[in-house]
């Protein structure tokens, strides 16, 4: 007989193939599909009710919640990845929380950070910084340089592959005191990286070279030599320290945070001369073409050094007539046409008696703080904002010898360094960077 049933009816259509006594009943790939579809109705069915019965359960846990063993977090898995948020009561159990905001949020240390041991400080290198320096500021400078940099866990900042920072450690008068370091220099970060050094330096070089003073028995070198340097440039940028570890030195390199005055703009945008001028006088009323800046005459010349100019000059054989009637021909074609620069140069007062120069170029070396930037080519306009101090402000002595004129005039020169930044920024957008390739974040100061 035929089985004339149809597979929509409510009962389940038998297998048109036949089985033998004892063998699990056949079923067709249709009748899979919709008894697939029954039971997941079924088990949505069942959610629902699960849902409803928890949902005043779920309500009181979130009126009374405990300060000990409550937290919200974002769900990091799954497909609503950035729309679900959990609570975990303090019975351990997980529930979606449709109050929470569906964000990661940064985890907050609620206890004071513990001392630093003095032992482990000597054997390691040592970040000593603020405690007004926030650990995101750290981890963000870290990304600017490396690509694996970011928090491998609580106070663990990985910088690179076989770097990492450990810490915020506190740093009390008696440790601070054992390793040489500033008063106001109360938390520490514990570098563990491998040691790699080569020869030591000899007597010339540490007169010249700090580090050379720091490391007197091996310099640095590999990678330890490349993380001590960032380190360095991020000890100036957020007003710190680096304490070396050596058997024989134990010294504490306190760069000047206000040492950094010059700032670079890279941009997509190109300013022709008289268009930077333009921009630039309203601040600046003064500022100049380079071009049109005479050569400074150190000394006059003395007779005999005249009189050997001159004979030089009559010994010149004379050009053929005609390769001096082409160059004369080529030199007046040339003064009719357009200029093409591929870069020039401005200058500017800066301070009292200082000047800046703001040197424009086209440039494809980009510092690694912009390396996820797209750009439409491979090629960026840099604008180059370079402090001209005045020779007897001798700013390159040790910050401890340095006048107070010499900071007073490097710190108003840089008012008007980040002035003219902020001008330029407003024409052309783009992003400025410090001296040590950092990002900084400029305010309108164009307007």
């Amino acid at each position: 007989m035929t089985d004339t049933s149809s597979p929509d009816s409510g009962a389940e259509a038998p297998s048109s193939h036949n089985t033998a006594p004892g063998q699990p009943t056949r079923i067709s790939i249709h009748d899979r599909f919709a008894q697939a579809d029954r039971r997941v109705e079924k088990r949505a069915e069942q959610q629902g009710e699960a849902a409803d019965a928890t949902e005043s359960e779920r309500a009181a846990q979130r009126e009374a919640p405990s300060l000990l063993a409550d937290t919200s977090l974002t769900a990091l898995s799954g497909l609503n990845v950035l729309t679900d948020s959990f609570r975990i009561d303090e019975g351990g159990r997980a529930a979606r929380d449709d109050s929470g905001a569906p964000i990661s949020a940064p985890l907050t240390r609620l206890e004071d950070p513990h001392p630093l041991d003095v032992d482990s400080a000597r054997e390691h290198h040592v970040l000593l910084l603020s405690p007004e320096v926030d650990p995101e500021e750290l981890e963000a400078l870290a990304i600017s340089v490396w690509d694996d940099a970011g928090w491998a866990g609580a106070g663990n900042l990985t910088l690179c592959q076989s770097a990492r920072l450990n810490g915020p450690w506190s740093v009390d008068a008696a440790t601070r005191a054992e390793l040489g370091s500033g008063a106001d220099l109360t938390r520490a970060w514990i570098l563990n990286c491998p040691a790699s050094r080569g020869k030591a330096p000899d007597e010339d070089m540490k007169e010249r070279d700090r580090w050379a003073r720091a490391f007197p028995d091996g310099m640095p070198i590999g990678l330890e030599y490349k993380v001590l340097l960032v380190l360095y440039r991020m000890a100036r940028r957020l007003g710190g320290a680096l304490r070396i570890a050596t058997d024989t030195s134990g010294d504490v390199i306190q760069p000047d945070p206000d040492s950094a005055v010059g700032l670079t703009l890279y941009s997509r945008r190109w300013l022709d001369p008289d268009e930077l001028m333009e921009l630039l006088h309203r601040d600046f009323p003064t500022v100049v073409d380079s071009r049109e800046l005479g050569v400074r005459q150190q000394r006059r010349l003395t007779q005999r050094e005249v009189e050997a100019a001159r004979a030089i000059q009559s010994s010149t054989p004379a050009l053929r007539e005609d390769i001096a009637q082409r160059l004369k021909r080529d030199r007046a074609e040339a003064a009719t046409r357009d200029q093409v620069l591929d870069g020039y140069c401005l200058v500017a007062p800066a301070g009292n008696r200082s000047e800046f120069s703001c040197e424009v170029t086209v440039t494809r070396d980009i510092p690694r703080v912009l390396r996820w930037e797209i750009w439409e080519s491979q090629s960026v306009i840099c604008y180059r904002l370079h402090w001209l101090n005045h020779a007897d402000l001798k700013v390159h002595a040790p910050t401890n010898m340095l006048t107070r004129t010499a900071r007073l005039e490097r710190a108003r020169s840089a008012r008007d360094i980040e002035r003219a930044a902020g001008l330029i920024v407003s024409a052309v957008g783009g992003f400025v960077v410090d001296e040590d390739d950092f990002l900084v974040a400029m305010s309108d100061q164009g307007d």
